[in-house]
C-alpha cells in the first residue's frame, strides 16, 4: 500500500498573489455588483429610495396598492372617463344637487323620466314649449288628470288625432274638461268613445255638430233608449226598409194609412187567438189556395151595427160542418148580379115561415140515397114497371113513392 502513495507537496516557496481588485459601485444599476437572490428585503431599502424611474413599466398592479390608498388629490382632472365607470356605479347620492343642468344633457336624444320621479304640478304648461312634447314621447296612460293643471291643455296644444285611446286612462276625461264644440269628428277615432264613457243625456244636441257623428263612429248596440230623447227620431232619420217586423211591437189602425199589403206567394197576414189568416193558405191537389182562413170554432162576421149581422165558421163538432148564422130575421138570400133573388132560405123564425123559396130551376140528383129519411127525394130516369118516362121518387118513411110528370104533387 505504501508504494501507491504519491508525494504531492514538497518544501517550496510560494509567491504572494494579490486579491482581485473590487471596482467601486454607486447603485446606479449599471456598475453595481450582482446580488444573491432574495438577499435584499424591505429592511435593506431606504425610505424614499425607490422613485418612479426605478419602477418598470406596468410593474405596479392592483395587488401592489393598499386599499383606500388612492385619494382624490391623487387623481388627475378628467382622468376618470366613461370607460372607467362600472355600469350603474354612479348613484343619485353621488351627484351634487343642481350639478346636472340643461348643458349636461345630450340635446339630440330623449330624456326618459318616469312619472313617479316628478312631483305633482311641478311641470306646468308655461315650462313646455308649444308642440315640444310629441305623442311618441309619452308612455301609454302615463299622464293622469292629477298631473295636469286645470285648463292647462287647450285645443291649440293638441294636434289632430294626437291623443289616441291608448293615451287616456279609463274615466280620466270628465265632462267639465271638454269645451263646448271642442270635440269634432276629426278628434274622435272610430270606436274610441264607448257607451260606458257617456253619461246619460251628457251629450246634448247643442254639443254635436250637424252630421258630425257618422255610422263608423258608433259602436254596434251603443245607442240605447236612454240616449234618445223623446220624439227625436223623425221619419227623415229612418232608412227605407229599416223598420222590420221584429222592430214593431203592435200595429194599430192609427199606424196604417190607405194602401196595400204586398205578400209573397206563400205569405199571409194573421191574427192571434184563432183569428183570421189572409193570403196563402195551403196546397190542395197541386193547386195553391189563397183566401181567408180561420181556426175551428172561429170565423168571419159581417156586422152593420144595430141592424143585424151574419157570421160564418167551421164548427168543432163531427166532421167540421160549415155553419152560417144570421140575426133573428133568420133568412139567407142568394142573389144574382142583377139583384134578383136566386134562392132564399127561411128558418122557423123567419118572417115568411120555415121553408126554402127557390126562384130558379132546381135539379135533383138521380142516385137513390142510402139509408133515406122521410121526405128525401131523388129523380129516377127509368124506374122499372112504371111505364115510360122518369119518376120523382119520394120516401114516405117506409118505402119510395113514385110520381110521374102528369101526377099532381
Amino acid at each position: 500500500m505504501v508504494e501507491l502513495i504519491k508525494k504531492i507537496f514538497s518544501n517550496s516557496e510560494i509567491p504572494d498573489i494579490p486579491f482581485p481588485e473590487i471596482p467601486p459601485h454607486d447603485h446606479n444599476g449599471e456598475n453595481s455588483p450582482m446580488l444573491a437572490p432574495s438577499s435584499v428585503d424591505s429592511a435593506q431599502i431606504k425610505a424614499g429610495a425607490v422613485v418612479t424611474a426605478s419602477l418598470a413599466d406596468d410593474s405596479v398592479n392592483s395587488e401592489k396598492i393598499i386599499d383606500d390608498a388612492i385619494l382624490t388629490e391623487h387623481i388627475n382632472a378628467l382622468a376618470v372617463t366613461q370607460q372607467k365607470l362600472a355600469d350603474a356605479s354612479v348613484a343619485t347620492a353621488k351627484i351634487q344637487n343642481g350639478a346636472v343642468n340643461a348643458t349636461k344633457l345630450i340635446q339630440s336624444e330623449a330624456v326618459i323620466t318616469l312619472s313617479a320621479q316628478i312631483a305633482s304640478a311641478v311641470i306646468i304648461s308655461a315650462h313646455i314649449g308649444t308642440g315640444v312634447i310629441q305623442n311618441a314621447h309619452l308612455g301609454n296612460a302615463i299622464i293622469s288628470t292629477a298631473k295636469i293643471i286645470d285648463g292647462a291643455i287647450v285645443n291649440a296644444k293638441i294636434g289632430n288625432a294626437e291623443i289616441t285611446s291608448a293615451k287616456i286612462g279609463a274615466a280620466e276625461v270628465k265632462n267639465g274638461n271638454i269645451e263646448n264644440l271642442a270635440v269634432t269628428t276629426s278628434k274622435i277615432d272610430e270606436l274610441a268613445v264607448e257607451w260606458a264613457k257617456i253619461g246619460a243625456l251628457a251629450v246634448g244636441n247643442s254639443k254635436i255638430m250637424d252630421a258630425a257623428i257618422s255610422t263608423a263612429k258608433i259602436q254596434d248596440e251603443a245607442v240605447g233608449t236612454a240616449q234618445i230623447a223623446n220624439a227625436s227620431i223623425t221619419n227623415a232619420k229612418i232608412d227605407n226598409l229599416a223598420v222590420t217586423d221584429a222592430k214593431i211591437s203592435s200595429l194599430t189602425a192609427t199606424k196604417i194609412t190607405a194602401g196595400q199589403f204586398n205578400l209573397t206567394t206563400t205569405g199571409y197576414l194573421s191574427c192571434p187567438y184563432g183569428g183570421i189568416k189572409i193570403g196563402y193558405l195551403r196546397n190542395i191537389g197541386g193547386v195553391s189556395i189563397y183566401g181567408i182562413q180561420a181556426g175551428a170554432g172561429h170565423g168571419l162576421m159581417l156586422d152593420d151595427g144595430a141592424n143585424g149581422y151574419a157570421r160564418m165558421w167551421i164548427d168543432t163538432s163531427a166532421n167540421r160542418p160549415l155553419c152560417i148564422d144570421t140575426t133573428a130575421n133568420d133568412r139567407i138570400f142568394f142573389k144574382a148580379s142583377s139583384g134578383n133573388d136566386i134562392m132564399r132560405l127561411y128558418g122557423t123564425n123567419a118572417w115568411a115561415g120555415g121553408h126554402v123559396d127557390i126562384q130558379t130551376s132546381l135539379r135533383i140528383g138521380s142516385t137513390q140515397p142510402s139509408n133515406p129519411v122521410s121526405g128525401q127525394m131523388y129523380y129516377d130516369p127509368a124506374p122499372g114497371g112504371m111505364g115510360s118516362g122518369g119518376r120523382l121518387m119520394i120516401y114516405n118513411g117506409y118505402s119510395w113513392h113514385a110520381t110521374a110528370w102528369f101526377d099532381e104533387i
